[in-house]
């Protein structure tokens, strides 16, 4: 995954924001499947992906290709 890439996001996951000591200060559940864009690398677990204008974090385990069209 690279910054800049266009990554598929299932729908019911929680997307995050933190606190600068780690917490969690925001949460959302994403309702849809959708397509997203990766800001950057968060740390080793998370990326900070674009969602409705705002950046989000989400488990980097939970972003997937999406695939390419011929």
């Amino acid at each position: 995954m690279k910054q800049g890439e266009l990554m598929w996001l299932p729908a019911d996951i929680a997307l995050l924001q933190f606190d600068e000591a780690g917490n969690v200060k925001k949460h959302k559940m994403t309702e849809r499947p959708m397509n997203v864009f990766l800001v950057k690398k968060h740390d080793s677990t998370y990326w900070n992906i674009l969602y409705e204008g705002i950046q989000w974090c989400v488990p980097k385990n939970l972003l997937y290709p999406t695939k390419e069209t011929e």
